[in-house]
């Protein structure tokens, strides 16, 4: 398991740059999020190989930002929300580093806890003015005086919690629309019309540089309301033989589609595409969430000891492939 390591970039006096900043970060960085205006976050976990470290990665995207027009600062930590913390109060130019999100925001204000102002009143009358006293609160004691709202605050305040850095939307929307004269009633035509529209969109993406990360289907129907389908694609792809075969899975866990007279497709996040380099002798993992996927939807579809792979139980067996067990993939 891999620990956590997020990035924030954080520009305070150029509000009007945005746009051409998350354009600069998707150049650099994997799956940026924005968390605010001039303000984005990107999780770097398992990138070092790839990317170098954290810090060196951090001043390679300043001086992009410099180049931009842009005086950013950033921040380090295991959480978004401590990295943000972090690069707002680093000088811009410079990036800062921090192991132990919970000692660093310790001696902070309470005022840094995305809290409602109500609730930073009732915690100063009861005597605690930082981030580390508030922490040092029973967790459980928390959640039921003041509910869930707070008792995630308090999670970031301890270091315990962190979102997960959602990419962000594309530039522009990324949609395409088909209507057919005669409706569609069988779910293999449905899927073969749709090959069009998912075409359109895989064009779409590599023209701007995109892979998708979700998939928002709407299917109109002449004898119903509109079908509205969503998927999460991961790993996030252009490829359009994956984006149908997502639409397909998902078409088929619906026992009654109707009659169907139109369908829109759209993009509501992406992240940048790269590329990948195959390994000539080492297995390539690229792939890894995709396959497993394909596993589970086939255990699903077929059940229980259908879906095995080969495990070699004895490596110094003169013939090793004789040596072997069959066990499931998804257990």
């Amino acid at each position: 398991m891999r620990d956590p390591v997020t990035l924030a970039i954080v520009v305070t006096d150029a509000p009007e740059l945005h746009g051409r900043l998350l354009a600069t970060l998707h150049a650099a960085l994997p799956r940026v999020g924005v968390l605010d205006p001039c303000a984005f976050a990107c999780d770097l976990a398992g990138t070092e190989e790839l990317l170098g470290a954290p810090t060196r990665v951090a001043r390679n995207v300043l001086a992009r930002c410099a180049r931009a027009g842009a005086r950013a600062s950033a921040g380090i930590a295991p959480t978004p929300f401590i990295a943000r913390v972090v690069a707002e109060r680093t000088p811009p130019g410079e990036v800062r580093s921090v192991d132990d999100g919970r000692a660093y925001l310790a001696p902070l204000s309470l005022e840094v806890l995305p809290v409602d102002v109500k609730v930073h009143e009732e915690l100063r009358l009861l005597g605690l003015r930082t981030i580390g006293e508030f922490a040092d609160l029973p967790r459980g004691s928390v959640f039921d005086r003041f509910g869930s709202a707070v008792a995630r605050a308090h999670a970031l305040a301890r270091g315990e919690y962190g979102d997960m850095v959602r990419a962000s939307a594309p530039p522009r929307r990324l949609r395409a629309r088909r209507s057919w004269d005669d409706a569609i009633g069988s779910r293999e035509q449905l899927v073969f019309a749709l090959r069009v529209v998912v075409d359109e969109i895989a064009t779409a993406l590599a023209r701007d540089g995109f892979a998708a990360l979700r998939l928002e289907l709407r299917l109109d129907r002449e004898d119903a309301g509109p079908l509205r389908i969503e998927r999460t694609v991961l790993p996030p792809t252009r490829e359009p033989a994956v984006l149908l075969r997502s639409l397909r899975w998902a078409l088929e866990e619906k026992s009654d589609l109707g009659l169907v007279t139109g369908c829109m497709l759209e993009v509501p996040e992406v992240e940048a595409a790269r590329g990948r380099q195959i390994g000539l002798f080492a297995p390539d993992g690229a792939r890894k969430e995709e396959a497993i996927a394909t596993a589970r939807y086939l255990r699903a579809k077929l059940g229980k000891g259908a879906v095995l792979r080969a495990r070699v139980a004895d490596e110094d067996a003169r013939l090793p492939e004789r040596a072997t067990e069959w066990v499931e993939v998804i257990a």
